[in-house]
């Protein structure tokens, strides 16, 4: 039978002799079916192996199991993810033996994974421990040929092959001053360097990203003319406009995220029709429905020290934005002239002073307040087409974050 688990995990539960066990397995529809037996007790005795996925993994059972079970073996489209500053080196299985209790099997069981790659330290195998959501660490042997081998009595979960990469990302932090650090693959959500980055902070101008991502949502047109008013002015970054001057929601857009103008995302917020305290509402709906669960907006220009978040509720806002064409244009320019309805030119200079890292950029947005500190977050690429999310939250030390933030972009995209 079939038992559907939170967070789009199902299970398969297997009840034999009257005893139920239930596992943490990824079987949505999409899930590759690699192999499912009922493995007699005869078999078992003798001990029973069976390889997977070209030979990639190995479960062999022990000479001394006394009765039959169901053996089976997925590649599951959903897993839990990946430890910080871990990098995954095979496949990310799941294995199941059952029947057995409270997950634990009477005798052990050897599971073998090839991985890719000559270099044999740091590499070890992980089993997903579903009591604990955490992945727990099995002691196992390097063989000559690519491959770990492990034993364990574990019934039933997710394993592959992690590589531990502090080696590299200590390396790299050392050189970065910024408190919050993370660096991840914008495609697939692996962690490349890491440091606080569960930390709950000020986030100074970063808030705009989710202030573009509101008004994106509630767009009355890009033509739409918005007046200037007073209560707008806000300082230190502004665009210098006067009070009743006509600016389009298209000119305050890139205001907002170009130059990072506080009065131009006063102003774009209010294009919407929607009240301040309505506009802020939707910034925290938004957050939550993007899984941003450490974070908070007080308003739409960044300047309140109770915007809070956390670089990993960053990374999710990113990803989401920065994959649209929109932002593309909108953050990366080093220098745009917009114009008021009334004539006056504008000149909007970018607030990223890393844009001429030697990475395409497809994404950016800065931050500064006291209690903030200097935040930066790009978007970049390199030549094999690998994208990142870098985010640096939080040094004192001005002209450290355009340091700190190409520091971080290489480390992870160079070869």
């Amino acid at each position: 039978m079939i038992i559907k688990i939170t967070k789009k995990i199902t299970i398969l539960l297997s009840i034999l002799f009257g005893i139920f066990f239930a596992g943490n397995v990824s079987a949505e529809e999409e899930d590759q079916l690699y192999y499912y037996k009922y493995v007699t007790s005869q078999e078992m005795k003798n001990g029973y192996s069976v390889s997977f996925d070209s030979d990639k993994i190995k479960l062999e059972t022990s000479k001394q199991s006394q009765r039959g079970a169901f053996v089976e073996m997925l590649k599951p489209k959903t897993s839990p993810k990946i430890p910080l500053d871990k990098k995954k080196i095979s496949e990310i299985y799941n294995f199941s033996v059952l029947p057995a209790t409270d997950n634990t099997l009477s005798e052990e069981i050897t599971i073998t994974i090839k991985y890719k790659g000559d270099e044999k330290e740091w590499k070890e195998i992980y089993i997903y421990q579903n009591e604990k959501q955490e992945w727990k660490k099995i002691t196992g042997e390097i063989e000559n040929n690519n491959q770990i081998k492990i034993k364990t009595n574990q019934a039933s979960g997710f394993i592959a092959v992690f590589q531990d990469n502090l080696y590299k990302s200590d390396y790299t932090k050392e050189k970065i001053d910024s408190p919050v650090i993370l660096v991840s693959d914008a495609k697939t959500g692996e962690t490349l360097i890491e440091r606080k980055s569960e930390e709950i902070r000020p986030i100074a101008s970063l808030t705009k990203l989710m202030t573009a991502a509101v008004f994106l949502d509630n767009n009355p047109g890009w033509d739409k003319k918005i007046k200037i008013t007073k209560e707008d002015d806000a300082i230190p970054s502004k665009i210098y406009v006067n009070p009743g001057e006509t600016i389009t929601t298209q000119d305050l857009f890139y205001a907002t995220l170009i130059k990072s103008a506080n009065n131009a995302a006063k102003a774009l917020a209010r294009s919407t029709g929607l009240t301040k305290e309505e506009f802020v509402k939707k910034m925290n709906e938004k957050a939550k429905e993007l899984g941003m669960k450490n974070t908070y907006f007080e308003e739409e220009t960044g300047l309140s020290e109770k915007n809070v978040s956390t670089a990993q509720d960053l990374f999710l806002l990113s990803k989401k934005l920065f994959s649209d064409i929109v932002m593309l244009k909108s953050t990366t320019p080093k220098k745009m002239i917009i114009k008021t309805a009334e004539g006056k030119k504008i000149t909007l200079e970018n607030s990223n002073k890393a844009l001429d890292t030697k990475y395409p950029v497809l994404g950016s947005k800065t931050g500064y307040t006291p209690e903030a500190g200097r935040c930066v977050i790009m978007k970049t690429k390199n030549k094999d087409n690998k994208e990142i999310i870098a985010i640096t939250i939080g040094t004192e030390k001005p002209g450290a974050q355009w340091t700190d933030i190409k520091t971080a972009i290489d480390a992870a995209l160079s070869k």
